[in-house]
């Protein structure tokens, strides 16, 4: 990992080169993605009137993530990410070119509009988890956080940008040129990808196969407590709050009498509220936990969405968006920021997949909700709906806190010998069963079982299909812990893998041992 100096400010991480290109990359490439949505945004609304249609836009650009998230995240933890990373790329440039040679020519309608927008968002699921993997691979652990708020600044940065000259040629032009713009703005990524030269995280062993790696990820996310509430927090934002995005060309066509000009400017208010936002994101950190700036950006948001949907005036929409754009970018940082610290880099896009899949997958749902309300009630029913939703979730998640994610180590411990075995043993060879028994002090009896549940999780997270501990029936205080892999390759991952803070689970257990006493283990492989 690249060296750096401790973190000084949020633009910190800039001064490392390879995040810097980059960050520039995904800046531009982002600039053509948000122009795209403009340009598409008001398209769909001069090819129909359909409420519903309208609101599948964002339910196109989202659902796809939903079902393939996961196995790119797969994908990028099984192959070199940047070669992954071009090869997804250049797909998407190729979709973003037909799209806009369709449009130039008038043969576009509102149904191929939506299945390109479909392939389009196929394409952004295929990237998404392998970008946000590869940010620690380029700073160190102190410039992290910097370095996902820089991610959602310049996001934002760029639908600002991207909204504005999208309203622009909007005005001049149209949807067309618009869409060439975003087919032209993959270059400088590519470019970027291919001068980058990655070194891969070292390991000895060969790599994973792509449907026990899927099943590898969704064991970690399900035996994760820190992904899991990470997920549970977002899952109660963003679903309600995805009505700001899917009914924003109706609050600029029918609620504030408008046109591509109130709606791109209703656009770029979002992205401006977010950039502020972004700026303030290092001092609110030292001020409120994470928690507490989940609770907060809930409030805010449910404010904003009220005003616009209770006083229907241009000049307040403009403000109460750009409130709803700050409380959504400060989500959005402390989401990714916890979902990150969850995570150890062999399964980290896996992990960043689930996550971004129920994210994605609540604001393709979420859409469909809220466009069905509107037909059936009216817009403004709708956007207060919305806003007392997203502020009852947020405090009814509350239970699942994050703020503690930050303090987990994943870096490897690697304090684990090749078991030494007296057969030959295939890699694939399996099951294996592992079985460590224990003898503990009486009077420590409560922690162990505490601290042995706790390496329980982190067996099955690392790989164990099957875990528990038994007490010995003739022998008070002694335990037999057992737990099975699939194979032999599988149970050496786990020496791998296993972490400096389960390690450190590991160590207290061997402190409430009898004295002179070890864990003895065990290992039983099937003989095929």
């Amino acid at each position: 990992m690249t060296a750096a100096a401790p973190p000084r400010s949020l633009w910190s991480p800039l001064g490392i080169a390879t995040f810097r290109w980059l960050w520039l990359a995904t800046l531009v490439s982002n600039i053509g993605g948000w122009m795209h949505d403009a340009g598409a945004g008001w398209l769909i609304t001069e090819l129909t009137d359909s409420a519903v249609l309208v609101a599948l836009m964002q339910t196109a650009t989202s659902l796809p993530a939903f079902f393939i998230l996961l196995p790119s995240g797969a994908l990028s933890d099984i192959f070199d990410r940047r070669r992954y990373l071009m090869l997804a790329n250049i797909g998407r440039a190729m979709v973003a070119l037909t799209l806009a040679v369709l449009t130039l020519t008038g043969l576009i309608e509102a149904w191929s509009l939506l299945g390109l927008t479909l392939l389009l968002g196929i394409g952004m699921a295929m990237v998404m988890p392998t970008w946000q993997s590869i940010i620690p691979e380029t700073v160190p652990r102190t410039e992290l956080q910097n370095a996902i708020g820089l991610n959602t600044l310049g996001m934002n940065m760029s639908r600002v940008i991207g909204a504005l000259i999208a309203g622009e040629i909007l005005r001049r032009t149209g949807s067309g040129v618009v869409f060439a713009c975003n087919a032209v703005s993959f270059v400088f990524i590519l470019v970027v990808l291919w001068r980058w030269k990655r070194v891969p995280e070292p390991t000895r062993l060969p790599p994973e196969r792509f449907l026990p790696a899927v099943t590898t990820g969704l064991r970690y996310a399900w035996h994760s407590p820190a992904l899991r509430a990470t997920i549970y927090r977002s899952v109660g934002f963003y679903f309600f709050s995805s009505v700001m995005w899917a009914l924003l060309p109706l609050i600029a066509r029918d609620l504030l009498q408008g046109d591509s000009t109130t709606f791109s400017n209703l656009y770029a208010a979002i992205s401006a509220g977010a950039i502020v936002s972004g700026f303030m994101q290092p001092k609110l950190r030292k001020k409120l936990d994470t928690d507490q700036l989940l609770t907060a950006a809930a409030g805010v948001f449910g404010v904003g969405i009220a005003l616009t949907a209770l006083v229907p005036l241009p000049g307040l929409a403009l403000l109460a968006l750009s409130l709803c754009g700050a409380a959504w970018i400060t989500v959005m940082t402390c989401s990714q920021m916890s979902a990150q610290m969850a995570l150890p880099h062999w399964v980290r896009s896996r992990g960043i997949a689930i996550f971004q899949m129920f994210f994605m997958g609540s604001l393709a749902i979420g859409p469909v909700v809220w466009g069905s309300m509107t037909e059936l009630t009216s817009l403004p029913t709708a956007l207060l709906t919305a806003a007392a939703g997203v502020v009852l979730a947020t405090l009814f998640t509350r239970r699942w806190p994050v703020s503690g994610n930050d303090r987990l180590d994943h870096t490897p411990a690697q304090h684990w010998a090749k078991p030494a075995l007296q057969i030959a043993v295939e890699p694939e060879q399996g099951p294996v069963m592992v079985q460590v028994r224990y003898r503990v002090q009486p009077a420590h009896t409560e922690r162990f079982l505490q601290d042995i549940r706790l390496l329980g999780k982190a067996r099955q997270r690392d790989g164990a299909s099957f875990w528990a501990v038994f007490a010995d029936g003739q022998q008070p205080g002694e335990y037999l812990e057992t737990y099975v892999v699939a194979t032999w390759l599988d149970h050496l991952r786990q020496h791998e893998r296993i972490s400096r803070h389960d390690a450190a689970v590991q160590e207290r257990l061997r402190q409430v041992l009898q004295e002179g006493t070890l864990p003895e283990i065990h290992h039983y492989i099937s003989p095929g």
